[in-house]
């Protein structure tokens, strides 16, 4: 199976114009035909998939594009690809260790501000 780009960025809801960008920037390696047409594969769809899920952790687009290197060197860059996502990982812990903390600070001024009012309403 081999798609245009217009079926390709279809069927991914990403934009030609970032399939274009991923491509310059390596993340991404449509074959060719013989009229240099853009032909995505099955591959291709497991791949952007995956930078897909990548990018909703919040990873910069250089760590994606770090991994893709170490991907096309093959397996024996699995040790820093894993090392990548550890790293990246750890980032993830801290923001959201960070964001419950938040969370918690709201939910209190909330539960106060909730005592205050049924406080005010039992002296009208």
């Amino acid at each position: 199976m081999a798609e245009t780009i217009s079926e390709f960025s279809k069927n991914t809801q990403i934009s030609e114009h970032t399939l274009r960008y991923y491509e310059k920037e390596g993340l991404l390696k449509p074959i060719r035909d013989k009229l240099n047409y853009r032909l995505y594969s099955e591959k291709d769809y497991e791949w952007i998939h995956f930078i897909n899920k990548l990018k909703r952790t919040g990873i910069s687009l250089k760590e994606i594009k770090r991994y893709a290197y170490l991907r096309e060197i093959g397996d024996e860059t699995i040790a820093e690809r894993k090392e990548l996502l550890l790293k990246h990982r750890k980032t993830l812990v801290e923001k959201y260790e960070k964001a419950k903390e938040n969370l918690s600070l709201l939910d209190d001024k909330i539960t106060l501000y909730q005592k205050m009012e049924q406080a005010q309403k039992s002296t009208e």
